[in-house]
């Protein structure tokens, strides 16, 4: 029962989105419109809402990203600078403009790393329609009609410092909203440690999910520290435009703080937002694979938020306190002076979130 269920569900959304594509491709932008509001029961607006979630790897950004997906509108493209950050930041700039904007088509290298890359991207598209009729996904006109048709556009961006969205933000023929995602940099390298002795844990010791840079605290602190420096200007430039949340926050109260998201991003609120936040953040896989497994989105969030504390030792919680100091205290995270401060449960790692101002 439960796998026609699936399969009845799978039919439905490929044929939806089959037809939705060949009437995109073939009729005006008013229509386009129409069509939206009709599929998704989403009132169009003029602009649509552009959503730059902005952060580090290991900060929580694949559990928050689930979050900001949960309609059934959105469009979602993941980590679109991690293998051309490198080229400059013009070129990752105009790379971010041209999918916002839904110009894959303009973009051929990309849109087949986009399409045919190990990037979890937008599943309507790449997961459904590109599995069952690959030939189609061939074309980029069907993503940027599928894009064009979307009521928000997610990108997530965790390759280029914060400060490039800056230029996005003047841009006045864009409508970007930007989420600045941070988590406490102590939990950050436990968690980047973790994924590294997983792979290892199976063997596979010649792969690197992340570099020597990215596995160095000085360069962890140091790009914290730039972040924190642009994170300060957004909020003083562009109030209604730029939010900080802490993915100890997301994991601790995450209906209250994923309702304060979609308050700012101006996106209804819905029950099904609501089903996925309850989903991923509840513990409801039981299955151990899923719980262990690094990149899983279905934990017990509240129970895992700090797990990072019985991972690092204290001398390299010390390092990082003195390299990180100034960031920890901005974002509102606590410092231990002592090994048993440090082990103290009653010791919260989370302040209060202070004024960026």
């Amino acid at each position: 029962m439960r796998a026609a269920r699936r399969m009845n569900q799978r039919v439905k959304l490929l044929a939806t989105v089959l037809l939705t594509t060949l009437y995109l491709l073939h009729n005006s932008s008013t229509h386009r419109v129409k069509l939206t509001e009709k599929l998704f029961g989403y009132e169009a607006v003029d602009k649509k809402h552009q959503v730059l979630l902005w952060t580090l790897m290991r900060s929580g950004s694949r559990i928050t990203q689930s979050f900001l997906m949960s309609l059934p509108c959105a469009f979602v493209t993941e980590e679109p600078l991690r293998k051309y950050w490198r080229l400059g930041v013009d070129y990752s700039v105009q790379l971010l403009k041209d999918i916002l904007k839904c110009r894959f088509s303009y973009r051929p290298d990309y849109f087949s790393q986009w399409v045919n890359g190990s990037q979890r991207n937008e599943d309507k598209i790449k997961q459904v329609l590109c599995y069952e009729y690959p030939r189609l996904c061939k074309d980029a006109r069907l993503t940027d009609a599928m894009c064009e048709a979307s009521c928000v556009r997610l990108v997530r961006v965790v390759a280029v410092e914060l400060g490039v969205a800056k230029t996005l933000l003047q841009d006045p023929t864009l409508n970007v909203r930007v989420v600045h995602l941070v988590r406490d940099p102590r939990a950050l390298t436990s968690s980047r440690k973790k994924v590294q002795s997983f792979f290892e844990q199976y063997g596979n010791f010649n792969f690197r999910a992340f570099d020597d840079e990215e596995m160095n605290s000085t360069a962890i602190c140091d790009r914290y520290t730039r972040d924190l420096a642009s994170a300060r200007s957004l909020a003083q430039r562009y109030p209604s435009r730029y939010t900080l949340t802490r993915y100890e926050d997301l994991a601790l109260h995450p209906q209250k703080e994923v309702r304060r998201l979609y308050h700012f991003l101006d996106l209804p609120y819905t029950g099904q937002v609501a089903s996925t936040v309850a989903t991923h953040t509840l513990g409801f896989m039981k299955d151990e694979l899923w719980q262990d497994e690094p990149y899983s989105t279905f934990k017990n969030s509240s129970a895992t938020a700090f797990a990072w504390r019985g991972q690092l030792g204290f001398s390299e919680v010390t390092r990082l306190q003195q390299e990180c100091g100034a960031v920890l205290k901005a974002y509102g995270y606590r410092s231990f002076p002592t090994p048993h401060h440090y082990r103290d449960p009653h010791n919260t790692p989370l302040l209060p979130l202070p004024s960026l101002l």
